[in-house]
């Protein structure tokens, strides 16, 4: 079940939210959103208050937007969990930089972002990836070979999940399951290197196909989840 809780940062621009996303059993996080007016963040004190990345200033003005929107996504998350309100850097691969208590996700659209933490304990999930995809977009992904193979689809067809709308959801599904595993694998790995295997009440199950570092090897088990939300689709995967 999802619950939405909201609040406004500007009534006639921007707003934060918070989802409920279901892990396993009775197993939750909840996740910040903010939902932003394109360009609204830039030359603004939402932007002077993030510690910005190298070569930021030559960066266009949607590319800003996006990545303050990712970060003002974690600082409401940080202070819903009274954590400090912790600057997170970009790695030279693009990666967050997350601290040595915890660690997270971060997407964005062109008009939302939405960030996950999850505490480094010694709980069953260690990995968390979130992603979040607009629904219109579904018509520009027209490469499905190169997102999954047949089998996958012929899972999300006899689940029921519209063909049109299939390639979104595996693509943003294995967006997740890409995050989630990055940590622990390090380097680029194809969408094809991982594979949805089964499905149980709207949890999916994926497969590592190959070795793919010292930890993650053939066989290596990730669950995700899903959620449409208005004009979006969300997802996150978790190991």
């Amino acid at each position: 079940m999802i619950f939405i809780l909201s609040f406004y940062m500007d009534v006639k621009v921007n707003c934060y939210s918070q989802t409920q996303i279901l892990l396993f059993g009775t197993h939750v996080l909840y996740a910040s959103h903010l939902i932003f007016k394109e360009e609204s963040l830039v030359a603004t004190d939402y932007e002077a208050s993030i510690a910005k990345p190298s070569g930021y200033s030559n960066w266009r003005a949607k590319r800003k937007t996006s990545f303050l929107a990712g970060r003002l996504a974690v600082r409401h998350r940080q202070s819903c969990l009274n954590l400090p309100l912790t600057d997170i850097p970009k790695a030279k691969d693009g990666s967050p930089v997350w601290p040595e208590d915890y660690i997270g996700s971060i997407s964005h659209t062109e008009k939302q972002a939405v960030a996950v933490i999850l505490p480094r304990s010694k709980q069953a999930i260690q990995h968390i990836g979130i992603d979040l995809e607009l629904l219109d977009d579904a018509d520009k992904l027209d490469a499905a070979n190169l997102i999954g193979l047949a089998s996958e689809f012929e899972i999300l067809e006899a689940m029921g999940v519209e063909k049109k709308r299939s390639t979104l959801l595996l693509f943003s599904l294995k967006e997740s399951v890409y995050k989630a595993l990055f940590p622990l694998v390090g380097e680029f790995f194809d969408f094809l290197d991982v594979a949805l295997v089964a499905t149980d009440d709207e949890a999916f199950e994926f497969r590592v196909r190959r070795q793919l570092s010292f930890v993650v090897g053939s066989g290596f088990t990730l669950h995700a989840r899903y959620k449409i939300q208005d004009d979006h689709i969300m997802t996150w995967a978790y190991c």
